[in-house]
């Protein structure tokens, strides 16, 4: 990484934790966090045991334990900030193994940006979040294995881990490691068929431990669209990386403008059109 990436990583990181304090902290400060029925310190663990039975049990059991104690004193604004930046530092974790150049700091924002902007919605809720953060750092974890049966082996346990500890997201996980195979040059049709076939049927076959419908069981926890699209994004942008000039673009005043352009403008959008709808 060399200076002036460094340089770049350095200010994304400020100046996106500095807006996003600022923006949940006097623009969205009446509604954003009842959304989340915090709930006393006390009261904790029964309603964690609620979630024991039911995937996504860690996504929901740290959303609700982190906005219990964080919420009530006033750290609303700083929690979301450092979960969004959790989120953006395994992106660019992740872009980074993809072999994306110097932009990639800034292409690691559109995920975070579309969260930031979905956030708004009083429908949204901080365990969807938590889910594809939790995702993408177990992720990062799978591509250190270097031994290939080790990782076969690894995949299939995630599978089922995935989707008790998240829920729905194990969709992105398995997205994720079909792009990966692709990019170092693997081949393994058998492990890709085998991969997505099982991470497909998995919410079917589990639907009855969960005591779940069919339909439950493929959106828990939260059945809303819309809270899809952060993972979505993420993909597209592994996708639109493909391209070896988005890939290697160069840091410049124009690229930096562009992209920042289009991000102010993803947020915008999505930020208005959930804070609205």
């Amino acid at each position: 990484m060399d200076k002036k990436e460094k340089l770049l990583q350095k200010r994304v990181a400020g100046l996106f934790a500095l807006l996003c304090v600022i923006f949940f902290q006097f623009f969205d400060s009446d509604h954003l966090f009842l959304k989340e029925e915090v709930v006393s310190v006390a009261s904790l663990p029964e309603v964690l045991v609620g979630y024991w039975g039911k995937p996504a049990w860690l996504a929901c059991s740290m959303a609700k334990v982190l906005t219990s104690l964080f919420v009530p004193v006033g750290g609303g604004a700083v929690l979301i900030t450092a979960v969004l930046m959790l989120e953006w530092w395994a992106s660019l974790f992740i872009l980074r193994k993809f072999n994306v150049g110097d932009m990639a700091p800034l292409y690691a924002l559109f995920p975070v940006v579309m969260e930031w902007g979905t956030y708004c919605s009083p429908y949204y809720h901080l365990n969807s979040i938590l889910s594809l953060v939790i995702v993408l750092y177990i992720f990062c974890g799978y591509i250190q294995i270097k031994v290939k049966w080790l990782s076969w082996v690894t995949g299939f346990i995630l599978l089922f881990a995935v989707y008790c500890m998240v829920g729905s997201r194990l969709f992105i996980f398995v997205i994720l490691v079909l792009l990966y195979e692709a990019e170092i040059g693997e081949k393994h049709w058998v492990y890709w068929a085998l991969l997505l076939i099982t991470g497909t049927v998995l919410p079917e076959f589990l639907k009855e431990l969960y005591s779940l419908s069919e339909e439950q069981a493929y959106q828990y926890p939260q059945a809303w669209l819309p809270a899809f699209f952060p993972a979505i994004m993420l993909a597209c942008v592994l996708v639109a990386t493909q391209f070896k000039k988005v890939r290697y673009m160069q840091i410049s005043v124009w690229s930096v403008s562009v992209t920042s352009g289009l991000l102010l403008v993803l947020l915008a959008l999505t930020a208005f059109s959930h804070a609205v709808g």
